[in-house]
């Protein structure tokens, strides 16, 4: 039988609103594929486009909340957010697997499954990411009070990583950009945060925002800086272990490892 290939936007919403509609066409699983972004166009297959619908895709979240628990839509939530071509029909498939009843338990426990294994990698390597990006942000404080952090992650955590600042500092008002994804999180004080996309000279703005810290910030920075240096132990450095502790891609928005951008 020839395959199916649903394609969809490259989101967690257009995945969800592909595997919704892999259900409501009464397409089978095993002859089914969710790829992301453009088609890879392959011989013996056909192609449904399939459009983003957020209320299609709040009701497959909904269901796999009510079927396999919270804790496997944080995974299969985490999975969505990698930056992997192969996630969306891991997903599919790790759902297909559960709401067909061939794995026994919790879902996420079904390692012996392919698309299970998958999805609970993928969710593992996100919240790695977004754990170290937790530990290593710095904000800066900028001329009126505002909280900055410039990041710069491989992956799209920026959305898994705010809400950690946003129960923390909920009565400040601070800016997390990540430059890389051209992604901007905005907290103003007292209420919800949210995501923005600034494209061109916003974005160009975002990326030079470091550089109007105040003078009590660097002031503060500086001592931060040289309360760094002076602890450590010359003769007990350790590079390659440091360097496996704190890998040398995130040092570049990290004040004690950046004396230049606070003089």
């Amino acid at each position: 039988m020839n395959r199916t290939i649903l394609t969809c936007e490259d989101t967690a919403e257009g995945i969800l609103t592909a595997v919704y509609q892999a259900y409501a066409w009464k397409l089978r699983p095993e002859h089914t594929e969710i790829q992301v972004g453009e088609a890879d166009l392959c011989l013996f297959a056909s192609y449904r486009r399939v459009e983003t619908d957020a209320a299609l895709a709040k009701k497959v979240a909904a269901t796999v909340i009510r079927r396999f628990g919270e804790e496997a839509w944080e995974d299969i939530s985490y999975a969505l957010a990698a930056h992997d071509a192969g996630r969306g029909q891991a997903v599919y498939q790790a759902v297909a697997a559960g709401l067909a009843g061939r794995i026994r338990g919790p879902l996420m426990q079904g390692l012996t499954d392919g698309a299970v294994r998958k999805v609970f990698e993928l969710s593992r390597h996100m919240h790695r990411e977004a754990q170290r990006m937790i530990q290593f942000l710095r904000f800066r404080e900028l001329e009126g009070g505002v909280l900055f952090a410039r990041i710069e992650p491989c992956e799209n955590v920026i959305a898994l990583v705010t809400p950690h600042f946003a129960d923390r500092f909920p009565l400040e008002n601070f800016v997390i950009a990540d430059i890389g994804h051209r992604i901007v999180a905005v907290h103003p004080a007292g209420k919800d945060w949210f995501l923005v996309w600034p494209d061109g000279e916003t974005a160009e703005r975002f990326e030079r925002m470091s550089e109007r810290c105040s003078a009590a910030e660097k002031e503060i920075a500086e001592l931060f800086r040289c309360f760094f240096v002076s602890t450590g132990i010359r003769d007990r450095k350790n590079r390659k272990l440091q360097k496996q502790l704190l890998p040398l891609r995130y040092r570049g928005t990290m004040t004690e490892f950046d004396p230049q951008e606070i003089l």
